[in-house]
Order: C-alpha cells, then structure tokens, then sequence
C-alpha cells in the first residue's frame, strides 16, 4: 500500500495549530491530515523537535562517494562509453581479472620496442540511421561534449587504420569499406597494408599481436 509524505510546512501547520490550543483531531482536520498520521507527527515533533521527514533505509548504496567520484570522472573522459565498459574498467569482476592475469603472462618477456599496435575503427559521417547516447549532468545539455555535430552533405563511411609502437606513431591510414559494416582488417590485409607502415619500423624485427588475444582480457 502506498504511503503519503506529508511536507514540513504542511506539519508545521499542524504543530502551529495543536500550540495554539487546537486539539489534534482538530488540528487534523484544519490541515487535511488523517488523524492517525496527526498523532504521529505530534509524537515525532515532541521526540525531536522537528517536523522534517526522516530518512528512509531503502536500498543500500553499492558504491561508496570515492567510486562515485571516479565514476564521474571516468564518464567525463568519453561522453559516449557505455555504461558497462565504465563498470569493467572501474571494478573489474573475476573472470576479467582471470583474463588480465593471463594477458600478462602471454606477453611476459616480450621486448616491447619491438611490438606493432594496429587496431581500425569505421567513421560514420551524416548517418542518421542510429542515435548516439551520451552520458550528462541535467545543466550539462549544451556542454560542447554533450553535443554532436550534424552534417549537411551526404553520409560519408569510411574505415581508418592506424599503429603504434614504443616511442613511435604511424600514420593515420584511410581504407576502403572492405565486407561492409561489422567487417576487420585481418591478417591477410595487414600483409597486403605493410605498405601502410613507415620505412624505418619494417627494418625491425617486430611481432603483430593477435588482435583478439590483445583486446580480449580489457573487455
């Protein structure tokens, strides 16, 4: 059954009323309050001085202010990250922790000087056909990475790759659509795309980590 919450200057007329001389069942219904309810609020003003509503129990919190505020903190990097990615990162559960620990005994020893880093991502441009969600404050509606850009012209889709290795940036690569949307630059085209790769890094002797064996463990 639901419960009414009556508001401190609704009670305060009923206190004011029962001070004046009022009775309570007098003063109940001067202030259109059960006579029940009346009586427990006269009690409560007697025991504390105070008509403020209590605090109810509820649900515990299952984070503290110091997870909140990294929470926050975390959203405000990427507007855009879904909520679960923030949650994995911040409080990691079991088997994640299983995989980080296996991650880092995969690549234990490895001469990192020596690794390539590639990954591709696809760019969308005037695609109206999916919403973007970004995570806000209720004052933050027009904060500049709250907001997303619209375009004029026609949807542009193109797929970009990049890689990185210790001390060193490669270029940012532009790419045709290759099997549409879902579709990966794997192996076989990252032979064909060493081509992509400045001349000084092939000179090396470097290792391509698989890209699912590297990404796996932070997912």
């Amino acid at each position: 059954m639901s419960r009414t919450q009556h508001s401190s200057p609704k009670k305060n007329r009923l206190i004011g009323a029962i001070q004046a001389g009022k009775t309570i069942p007098q003063a109940a219904e001067l202030t259109g309050i059960p006579h029940g309810s009346a009586k427990k609020i006269w009690a409560q003003y007697k025991k504390t001085g105070s008509t403020s509503n209590c605090r109810r129990s509820g649900r515990p919190k299952k984070i503290d202010e110091r997870m909140g505020r990294e929470i926050v903190r975390e959203v405000q990097k990427n507007r855009r990250k879904p909520f679960q990615e923030i949650g994995n990162e911040l409080e990691p559960k079991k088997d994640q922790k299983v995989k980080r620990k296996d991650w880092a005994e995969f690549v234990k020893g490895i001469d990192w000087s020596g690794v390539i880093w590639s990954d591709e991502c696809y760019v969308y441009l005037g695609d109206k056909a999916s919403r973007v969600f970004v995570t806000r404050r209720e004052d933050e509606e027009y904060e500049e990475d709250c907001l997303i850009p619209t375009f004029k012209q026609s949807s542009i889709r193109v797929m970009i790759w990049a890689c990185i290795m210790k001390g060193k940036k490669g270029p940012l690569v532009v790419l045709e659509y290759p099997g549409g949307k879902g579709g990966v630059l794997g192996n076989h085209e990252f032979r064909k795309g060493r081509n992509c790769i400045p001349a000084g890094w092939c000179t090396l002797s470097f290792r391509k980590i698989n890209n699912n064996m590297a990404r796996q463990p932070w997912h």
